[in-house]
């Protein structure tokens, strides 16, 4: 049979604060330097992916290696990704007794030997999720949709015409499968969770969590907007990054968060056409 995996001890508060602080700096400078590179040489679809690709799979390693379940970081959706997951690793598991394999486990077993573990689909949690999620929506999105709207007049966008865009429902599954989905799992999940371990939150201002940890991982949340475009525009993210803690902390999961997030940025997106076309 597999061997286990093996794991590293587990970490103390402040050195677990200190290796996502260390991954965080990693990600910002990856988020800097490929903007700028994408401007010189393009390639943009393939430096994002990387960076996305990072934001997923360098928090479930970290998280695996100390022998931890990326579940307990609230990084899943209910069973909805975990579910083919753990599937897989099922799989591979009997691939290897068929060869009757023995000795140390593959690279990629490792990944998958915490991950997804008898993961089943929780439908109704998820579909609790989903829906605040949504109904948060339509209490924001109108005063965003306000407030978007004399942000725009003061950098001179010039009179909005609304319309909506050929490729919005392409550009709502990017937000939140490409977008929002490795953002929350690396902020949300993996950071503000190592974080909360060293300055736990303690206050909460209209059921928003406020403490050192959200403000920390909502302004790196925000620089790493920022970085590579340094538009004052681009700080912007600070701000709903409260909301997305707010939602990920009530569920123990970023299934609501994803789903908000990447709404709000297809959301965004929409109202920025009428501008961009008027």
């Amino acid at each position: 049979m597999t061997a286990p995996p093996r794991s590293l001890p587990a970490l103390s508060p402040r050195d677990g604060a200190r290796e996502a602080l260390i991954a965080t700096v990693v990600l910002l400078a990856m988020l800097g330097g490929g903007k700028h590179l994408v401007r010189a040489v393009g390639m943009g679809e393939i430096v994002f992916t990387i960076i996305a690709g990072f934001q997923i799979y360098v928090p479930l390693w970290l998280i695996q290696r100390r022998g931890e379940a990326p579940e307990a970081y609230g990084l899943h959706v209910h069973g909805l990704l975990l579910g083919p997951v753990a599937a897989l690793r099922r799989r591979l598991v009997h691939a290897r007794r068929r060869r009757r394999h023995k000795g140390r486990s593959s690279p990629l077993a490792r990944v998958f030997a915490l991950y997804g573990r008898g993961a089943t689909l929780r439908a109704s949690p998820l579909v609790r999720d989903l829906g605040l999620a949504l109904a948060l929506a339509l209490i924001t999105f109108p005063p965003f949709a306000i407030g978007h709207h004399f942000w725009q007049q003061a950098f001179g966008a010039g009179q909005f015409h609304f319309r909506v865009p050929a490729d919005i429902v392409a550009t709502l599954a990017k937000n939140v499968f490409l977008v929002a989905l490795p953002e929350e799992m690396f902020y949300r999940g993996f950071l503000e969770h190592r974080l909360e371990r060293l300055w736990p939150t303690r206050a909460h201002l209209w059921l928003i969590p406020v403490s050192r940890t959200v403000i920390l991982a909502s302004a790196l949340f925000a620089l790493g907007h920022f970085l590579g475009e340094y538009h004052p525009a681009r700080l912007g993210p600070f701000f709903p990054a409260f909301v997305f803690s707010a939602l990920t902390r009530r569920a123990g999961s970023i299934a609501g968060a994803v789903v908000y997030h990447g709404t709000s940025n297809a959301f965004s997106a929409l109202l920025l056409a009428g501008y961009t076309h008027g």
